[in-house]
């Protein structure tokens, strides 16, 4: 009788156990292919697994999926964008995601395999800069910040666009490109403003590039979820995952982290 007692308490904490697992979830978070997607399979990924909570990672090539995936329930959660890209979709789609977490962010830089000095830029020099509304006003800004460019004061932080250039002294052309495609194409131009996600996904050093920002709030990396989960206790988890010490030292001893600039709960 006592065995049979033993084995069924046994039984009954190995079913426990399972149940336990099972209600931590399935974590479905998206990213583009680079260092985000890496840093969070090598530093988070293994910590939620240890927990029972089952990952699944997709990773996008459109600049617009991630967050439709989470307007439609595919996905719980991404990181990709910042605070700018993010308030500019909720606007414009009609979106419900807020921002959860600032994550270590690649900043914008500006590269060029043809000059090694901004002051060596000719005039009527071409610059490629991304055509996507956000991220080409950060570039722009950050070339006013270099003295190449002068923008209008008019119009608002975070919403100019290359009409708006009013002061060229070198008489820049801007090129507008898909911002995934700039590492590649960049021979092909005197100088790139390119976001650093892809240019560590292309293979290249963040201190290659001739001058690199530190970016505003608005422009650092975030980790993003639906407003009607992102206090759930799965994204709890992610959170508790993205700020444990285990991911920082992954981070601080990354190589192809140097040069990141860190959240203000690092700091």
């Amino acid at each position: 009788m006592k065995k049979r007692f033993f084995l069924a308490g046994v039984a009954l904490a190995a079913l426990a156990a399972t149940v336990s697992v099972q209600a931590q979830g399935t974590l479905r978070i998206g990213f583009f292919p680079g260092p985000y997607a890496d840093q969070f399979k090598r530093g988070v990924q293994p910590a939620l697994e240890a927990k029972g909570i089952k990952v699944q990672v997709t990773e996008f090539t459109n600049i617009m999926q991630p967050n439709t995936a989470l307007m439609d329930g595919s996905l719980d959660a991404n990181v990709f964008q910042n605070r700018a890209f993010v308030e500019s979709f909720n606007s414009q789609r009609g979106g419900q995601l807020v921002e959860v977490l600032q994550v270590p962010s690649a900043p914008l830089g500006l590269y060029s395999s043809k000059h090694k000095d901004l002051k060596a830029l000719p005039n009527g020099a071409t610059v490629a800069v991304p055509n996507e509304a956000t991220s080409l006003a950060r570039a722009l800004t950050f070339l006013q910040l270099q003295g190449l460019i002068t923008l209008d004061p008019a119009v608002p932080a975070g919403r100019h666009s290359e009409k708006n250039i009013t002061g060229n002294p070198k008489n820049l052309k801007m090129v507008l490109l898909d911002a995934p495609q700039m590492p590649r194409t960049m021979p092909e131009f005197d100088l790139a403003a390119i976001l650093g996600n892809h240019v560590l996904a292309a293979g290249m050093l963040l201190s290659s590039a001739l001058a690199l920002e530190d970016p505003a709030p608005q422009f650092r990396i975030i980790l993003v979820a639906r407003k009607d989960v992102a206090e759930s206790a799965l994204i709890k988890q992610l959170v508790e995952g993205y700020k444990s010490d285990t991911y920082r030292r992954f981070v601080e001893t990354d190589p192809k982290a140097k040069g990141f600039s860190r959240p203000e709960y690092w700091r």
